[in-house]
């Protein structure tokens, strides 16, 4: 199953944020996320994400309006899609999921602990390709070490 981490379009520290994304590739994570939310444009952040990584699909969320793909920036996403080498992709949410060409996103809450994510993994179904969640230091760690019993919530995201 695939997973993918909604990046948030709010952030302080341009450094962090881009050190963030790349802590999540080197944990195996897929894909990262941006929508819309009135923060920071997301096009242009899934743009710097994609010079500092080389594996991760970078995903722009789009509202479930007609509106919402006429606001977009198309010539925006393509050059993402050139500085990204083709790893962009564009979702439609629908409720708690998110749907793109490719896969079929579940949106899930953050994990609590090991035990949480492996549940939520498991009742994701076969239908849906990946999961969905939001940006949270705990995650890094759980996605680190799957199989480690020890709780380290103290862990914070690295910091470049």
């Amino acid at each position: 199953m695939k997973v993918g981490v909604l990046l948030p379009s709010r952030f302080e520290d341009p450094g962090e944020f881009l050190a963030d994304a790349r802590a999540m590739e080197a944990a195996g994570v897929d894909s990262v996320w941006m929508e819309d939310d009135g923060g920071h444009d997301p096009l242009l952040a899934l743009a710097a994400i994609a010079a500092v990584t080389g594996q991760l699909c970078l995903g722009l969320i789009l509202p479930n309006s007609s509106s919402a793909f006429e606001s977009v920036s198309w010539r925006g996403f393509e050059t993402l899609q050139h500085l990204s080498r083709r790893r962009g992709m564009v979702g439609v949410s629908q409720g708690d999921k998110i749907v793109s060409p490719q896969t079929e996103w579940r949106r899930v809450e953050v994990p609590a602990d090991r035990e949480a994510w492996a549940k939520i993994l498991e009742q994701a179904g076969p239908e849906v390709g990946g999961v969905l969640v939001p940006m949270d230091p705990r995650l890094l760690d759980i996605l680190r070490h799957p199989e480690d019993a020890i709780d380290r919530s103290d862990l914070q995201l690295a910091q470049g």
